[in-house]
């Protein structure tokens, strides 16, 4: 297993890699774990490529670790970080930002603070949210998580920076507590107001960023979101009072049911879900009636994590790993008769749940390791393992 595999693999069926955008989707579990040295003569192999053929590969290997956390493409997205092409970059970003890679927060600050593409930084701050949750649950090193709440401050309050960035380094930041932090969402907020088109974008994130705050005090605004003509908002709103876990907003949520928008309606029973109890339990089973599969599928699931007593009415016959197989997105299957899949059959497939991986940040290194600049970016960061 490794590159010579992979690499012999695209050989058999030269005219297929040659002429067509994407490559056989089978082979690329070949280069799950490949080392630094493998993964520098894949670049260079790619560089015979067209440049939709290396976008293709790189969105494949990320959407391949979405769907099985053992993948690791690691090295490879490593070398992705220094393409000319931006969308290469971007996607090996995206890639990182589930990784255990050692130093994978420096990688996502410097690529937020100094790559040319916009995409790229904007990809950088979503994979900084995640690192800004641990941060909050003291899951990283209090330097670091200095480090990270700094530069997210920066990147918000850059005049110079896209909106967009902007935006999304709000989200990240919003998860830390204080007075600040409730100061920055309302500028946002605000700025939001506006009626140009990316403004509204940044009042959408706003709202997102209430619901990551958990502040009581955005409770008057979130209920009025509600009521937004935009339905992106709406759907903010319904979930961030969610994560707010107010029984009291129940029967907000519950007139969402009405929305016009199928998306703002499942997002309200996923909110209804965050709140937890035998309340939203109740509410929950009565949304079983609803004509939308959707709607039914969503409810299905909130029930999941809420503390049901009796789960007999979804105790469905699991899906066989064939079944798994022989669907595109194993995940959504069509069929409601198979909507459930045992966790041993996902086993076998190569899945794992979201808690198996390791969340913590250990990784990231002692406070003594982190030394006096986070943007430096040594070789030795990108590969510890090496010599």
């Amino acid at each position: 297993m490794g590159l010579p595999e992979f690499l012999h693999k695209i050989e058999e069926e030269p005219e297929e890699v040659e002429d067509a955008e994407t490559i056989p989707y089978s082979t690329l579990s070949e280069l799950s774990g490949i080392d630094k040295s493998d993964a520098q003569e894949l670049t260079e192999y790619l560089s015979f490529w067209n440049p939709g053929q290396i976008r293709d590969l790189y969105a494949r290997l990320t959407s391949l670790i979405e769907a099985d956390l053992q993948m690791e493409f690691d090295s490879i997205f490593i070398e992705g970080l220094d393409s000319d092409d931006d969308v290469t970059r971007s996607l090996s970003v995206t890639g990182l930002a589930e990784s255990t890679h050692p130093s994978l927060l420096r990688i996502l600050l410097r690529m937020l603070r100094n790559d040319d593409s916009e995409d790229v930084r904007i990809a950088a701050a979503l994979g900084l949210s995640r690192i800004a949750i641990l941060a909050h649950e003291d899951k990283v090193p209090p330097r670091q998580a200095v480090d990270l709440q700094a530069m997210l401050t920066e990147s918000f309050n850059d005049e110079l920076e896209t909106s967009d960035v902007r935006r999304r380094a709000l989200e990240a930041l919003a998860i830390f507590q204080g007075e600040a932090i409730e100061a920055y969402i309302e500028i946002a907020y605000e700025e939001g107001e506006d009626d140009e088109e990316e403004d509204t974008h940044m009042r959408e994130s706003a709202i997102h960023a209430m619901g990551r705050n958990c502040s009581p005090k955005w409770t008057e605004i979130l209920v009025e979101e509600l009521d937004n003509v935009d339905a992106s908002c709406r759907f903010e709103a319904a979930i961030a009072l969610g994560n707010l876990g107010n029984e009291e907003h129940l029967g907000h949520l519950m007139e969402m049911m009405d929305d016009t928008d199928i998306e703002v309606q499942t997002a309200a029973v996923r909110a209804i879900g965050f709140i937890g109890g035998s309340q939203a339990q109740r509410t929950l089973r009565n949304l079983l009636s609803s004509t939308e599969p959707a709607v039914v599928e969503a409810v299905k699931e909130s029930l999941r994590y809420v503390d049901v007593e009796d789960m007999s009415m979804f105790e469905e016959k699991p899906q066989t790993v064939e079944e798994v197989t022989e669907e595109a997105d194993p995940f959504l299957p069509e069929d409601e008769e198979n909507l459930y899949i045992d966790d041993v059959d996902l086993e076998v497939q190569g899945f794992h749940s979201p808690g198996e991986r390791d969340t913590s940040l250990d990784w990231l290194g002692e406070e003594e390791d982190w030394g006096d600049d986070p943007m430096t970016i040594t070789d030795e960061d990108l590969d510890p393992n090496d010599g």
